[in-house]
């Protein structure tokens, strides 16, 4: 189910998820392990040419049908982000605080995977249920990980799914 009518939100999901591939991969150069930094560098190098293409052709659009043009639906998209921001700053400050603050990467994308289901309903957009599965398990992952660091577990996992979602939407919009 996807709402091939809305195409300026194809291309918003294009852009976003490029440009929050592009971070993910940032975010993983933290501590990566050595075998992983090439690849990191071309999933960021990849993600931000998609979220540029899909910027430029949501700018391009922007009169197009969207999920967003009604008053309450916009609405309930600043509140779901909203809650989203409040609980990733609070959780972060609080594992900071304690001294886990290596887990800020797990905490966040744990966060960020979650509030992608009431956006796939909002947006009518299943592929929005990709980025979410893996946010919350590569979180898990993440959290229980000794070896690796919790930024790059995450980074791993969120940057090329990330990438794989705004590409799709990309192609979608464009068919």
């Amino acid at each position: 189910m996807v709402d091939l009518e809305r195409t300026r939100d194809l291309f918003m999901v294009a852009a976003i998820f490029g440009v929050f591939g592009f971070a993910w991969a940032g975010w993983a150069q933290e501590d990566p392990p050595p075998r992983a930094r090439a690849l990191l560098g071309v999933l960021a190098g990849a993600s931000l040419l998609v979220g540029a293409a899909g910027g430029y052709l949501a700018w391009r659009h922007w009169d197009d049908p969207s999920a967003l043009s009604g008053a309450e639906d916009g609405i309930h998209f600043g509140i779901i982000v909203g809650i989203e921001t409040a609980v990733s700053l609070i959780g972060s400050a609080v594992l900071a605080v304690i001294g886990h603050g290596r887990r800020i990467a797990a905490w966040v994308s744990l966060v960020v995977g979650l509030h992608f289901i009431p956006l796939v309903l909002l947006f009518d957009n299943l592929t929005l249920l990709a980025p979410a599965v893996a946010m919350v398990t590569s979180a898990a992952l993440a959290w229980r990980s000794s070896r690796t660091p919790p930024s790059a577990v995450t980074g791993l996992v969120n940057a090329p799914v990330l990438l794989l979602t705004a590409a799709a939407n990309l192609a979608l919009a464009l068919a």
